[in-house]
């Protein structure tokens, strides 16, 4: 057992909810972090990576314990930070368009979490300048936030909660967003990251917000399409997240202001262990090149079938 797995605590208040939903005790934590280690150590591939304590416990929790599946998960988190670094090369706020993004209102992880107990992200055009911005700077922002947000065991324990508000949402914010784009994200984001979505929320469609989220979310596996919720009002992402937690522009209490502070701090107090997560080496085969879906030619033409509603003019 490593000295970091006897001196681990984990939060009082964070106990109960962890053996509720991931039968998480002080037994099955140490013997699956032992075992996790000893598949890191015998896998073909991983030939280097963290195996530090809180590192390895996004993935066994995010996967209930299951070492297999974590091995699995870790092994897609960094076969996609290698086969796609324009996505998370320099993740820190020295990049003026992730500080832009991250402060603007576009890509908001608050301070506060939801009723629920969960890490709250918000998402919107807002801050999002088309004749400026990419996809790809959207993708590195909210890859940013995802790793801020694993830094606190509450997301990992608790999960997180979604709210993508849609409004004026354009062509224009559309046609940033490429096929390959949007089909590497959604893949990523569902087989990638140690995240555990409680749900994600809807709120304010338009009609090319619609199609993109069509696009995206055809990659979700059928769990988490379960976990997607579409909206007409604020009342019923009130009753089940509250107010506390969410933006003033949001009907909330947080000024967007003390916000972006917070997410600031945060950003800088772990710029450098953010960075050194590319600090890793995996064999990657042809094979992991398109690792995922099976699926993948049906997929594709219903991404097209999709794209032709979208208006060019």
């Amino acid at each position: 057992m490593a000295a970091s797995d006897k001196e681990y605590k984990l939060r009082e208040d964070f106990k109960k909810k962890a053996f509720e939903e991931l039968r998480e005790d002080d037994k099955l934590r140490t013997q699956a972090l032992a075992q996790f280690r000893e598949w890191i150590e015998k896998h073909p591939k991983i030939k280097r990576c963290r195996m530090d304590t809180n590192f390895l416990l996004r993935f066994l929790r995010t996967k209930k314990f299951s070492v297999p599946d974590a091995v699995e998960l870790l092994k897609n988190y960094l076969t996609t930070r290698k086969l796609f670094p324009q996505f998370f090369d320099g993740l820190s706020l020295d990049d003026p368009v992730i500080k832009h993004l991250l402060t603007s209102g576009c890509i908001e992880l608050l301070p506060e979490p939801d009723k629920q107990g969960r890490v709250l992200l918000t998402y919107s055009r807002e801050g999002v300048d088309v004749t400026k911005h990419t996809s790809t700077d959207l993708i590195r922002t909210m890859n940013l936030a995802y790793e801020l947000a694993l830094l606190d065991e509450r997301a990992q324990i608790y999960g997180m909660a979604h709210v993508i508000n849609w409004k004026d949402f354009s062509v224009a914010n559309a046609k940033i967003w490429t096929i390959p784009q949007m089909k590497n994200f959604a893949r990523c984001m569902h087989k990638t990251f140690p995240l555990r979505h409680a749900l994600i929320f809807n709120i304010n469609f338009t009609k090319y917000g619609v199609i993109i989220w069509k696009i995206v979310a055809s990659f979700f596996s059928e769990k988490l399409r379960k976990r997607v919720q579409i909206v007409d009002d604020w009342k019923t992402i009130y009753d089940e997240v509250g107010t506390s937690a969410l933006p003033k522009e949001y009907g909330g209490s947080v000024p967007r202001s003390e916000i972006s502070k917070k997410i600031v701090e945060l950003a800088e107090k772990h710029r450098d262990e953010i960075l050194a997560l590319n600090d890793f080496e995996i064999e990657i085969s042809d094979e992991d090149v398109n690792f995922g879906n099976t699926h993948d030619a049906d997929l594709d033409a219903a991404i097209v079938g999709s794209f032709r509603e979208i208006v060019l003019d």
